[in-house]
């Protein structure tokens, strides 16, 4: 569900049509966040570590309604929830199909559903076939976000392609290799966001909001 914006009446009216002028209206930023709690929880109950990750991730976007913003055919849209877009490697010579994977608040459901999602993808599956798909859909569906993993790379800075001439419809994120140091876990965790939904004041609290629920 997704509810259409005023745009007038907005509260982020002067924000959204300052940017909206730009040739490039969206931002990229990289921080890390500690990750040794759910780390250790993955292990210990023989879970995936990636899942755990994903899922702080969507909590906190579906928590911090800046990051449900849309803009649409229609105009701008706030979508009461949105779900995980995450390419997942399923060949050794890197091909991936795209998941996509529901929000549920209790992460025991999201964990179980989630599993039984990427364990149901094909060989054979079109890399790119869930957004293909989208952008022949005449309602649009723009209601979730893409976190792709580079679990073997840890990286300080990343930028995201962009779709159209307003930026990506959705965040973009990145999550990279987790390492140690000074004795925890820290996980690199890049974005491309739409500066005029989202401000640094709302990425200090998705951040902080993303460790709280790893630890």
């Amino acid at each position: 569900m997704k509810q259409l914006i005023d745009i007038e009446t907005w509260e982020r009216k002067d924000n959204f049509k300052f940017f909206s002028t730009f040739l490039n209206p969206t931002f990229s930023i990289t921080s890390e966040v500690e990750c040794s709690g759910a780390k250790a929880r993955a292990k210990k109950n023989k879970e995936s570590f990636f899942l755990h990750y994903l899922y702080a991730v969507l909590r906190a976007a579906n928590e911090i309604k800046e990051f449900r913003y849309r803009i649409e055919k229609k105009g701008i849209v706030l979508y009461d929830q949105v779900d995980m877009l995450t390419p997942i490697r399923i060949s050794e010579n890197g091909r991936f199909a795209e998941a996509l994977i529901p929000y549920h608040e209790n992460f025991e459901t999201f964990h179980r559903e989630a599993k039984k999602i990427i364990n149901s993808l094909s060989a054979d599956a079109e890399p790119y076939g869930i957004v293909t798909n989208e952008k022949k859909d005449p309602e649009e569906n723009f209601g979730h976000i893409l976190l792709s993993a580079l679990p073997d790379l840890y990286f300080t800075s990343i930028t995201s392609t962009q779709q159209h001439s307003h930026g990506c419809n959705f965040p973009l994120m990145n999550a990279g290799k987790a390492i140690i140091r000074d004795n925890r876990l820290v996980m690199p965790l890049g974005m491309t966001l739409h500066h005029g939904f989202v401000d640094g004041y709302h990425i200090s609290l998705f951040y902080k909001r993303v460790e709280e629920l790893l630890k």
